[in-house]
């Protein structure tokens, strides 16, 4: 037989019952209590578990959130950017494409053609044709057109009066036919003459028929000289600017009054100096800055 336990109760009045509990029916019952307590502690275990976790997701949906409204504000900002971005690079082919259409409408009226001497020797790689009006192909277009058109005579070397213009005239001491290699512009004797480009002084002296005279090379195939000086400021090897004084108006040499005689040589061949005079270099240097 199973052990039993007996209950003794008392009331206020005196009363007494007792109850007689085995110990196999008391282990249930105190079992079944100690699965309910230790069930509701870890319901409040798992439940304050929860709450923590919820804590948690809700603070990282709120990251999240931040997160998303950042990088949506970085896009906004990137997508802003590139399209000022966009709008300073068309602003800025607007420019070259303008620009190189200036240069090249004051080459074409002095009858330059451009020409690019790169080697073809030790060089090679595949073929990629540059976009047409490519800001490349414009920057590269453009610093041509730049580097030639430093290397142009423009505008007039002095100011005065054309007396005898190029190519064929009757020679003013003789009278006979002949050819005139440059333009005669008259004006006081001690008028300044400026260099119209940049330059190096390769030949200067003087001679019966050229009197005092000075020869400046430009680069890219450019020359031009000065006749009939009264005095020169430069030497050869001396370099020049655009600008630059480089001499007086004079009477020296085969000459019958004070003027410069004035040559431009392009390849080695002498052309028209007159169509060269004629482009405001001042103007010139103004729409190509």
């Amino acid at each position: 037989m199973d052990k039993q336990i007996h209950f003794i109760v008392t009331s206020e009045r005196g009363q007494i019952r007792s109850f007689t509990v085995s110990r196999k029916a008391l282990k249930t019952v105190l079992g079944v209590c100690c699965f309910f307590v230790l069930g509701s502690g870890l319901g409040w275990f798992f439940s304050g578990e929860t709450f923590v976790l919820r804590e948690r997701v809700a603070t990282m949906q709120k990251d999240l959130a931040i997160t998303v409204a950042l990088n949506t504000n970085m896009q906004e900002r990137t997508t802003k950017q590139e399209q000022e971005q966009q709008a300073l690079l068309n602003a800025a082919l607007t420019d070259l494409k303008h620009k190189s259409q200036v240069i090249e409408s004051i080459l074409a009226s002095v009858g330059v053609n451009l020409e690019v001497h790169e080697s073809k020797k030790g060089a090679g790689g595949p073929f990629t044709r540059l976009p047409q009006d490519s800001y490349a192909g414009l920057t590269l277009k453009v610093d041509q057109y730049l580097d030639t058109i430093q290397s142009v005579p423009l505008g007039a070397p002095v100011r005065g009066t054309i007396t005898s213009q190029f190519g064929a005239r009757l020679d003013p001491i003789n009278g006979e036919p002949a050819f005139h290699s440059g333009v005669d512009i008259r004006n006081n004797p001690g008028t300044k003459i400026i260099a119209p480009a940049d330059g190096v002084v390769v030949a200067n002296g003087y001679d019966n028929g050229h009197g005092n005279f000075l020869t400046l090379d430009h680069g890219n195939r450019f020359q031009t000289s000065y006749l009939h000086l009264q005095k020169d400021f430069v030497k050869q090897g001396d370099t020049v600017a655009r600008g630059q004084v480089i001499g007086l108006v004079g009477n020296s040499g085969r000459s019958t009054g004070a003027h410069l005689h004035y040559e431009v040589k392009y390849r080695d061949k002498l052309i028209d100096p007159v169509k060269f005079i004629q482009v405001n270099p001042r103007a010139a240097a103004l729409s190509v800055k």
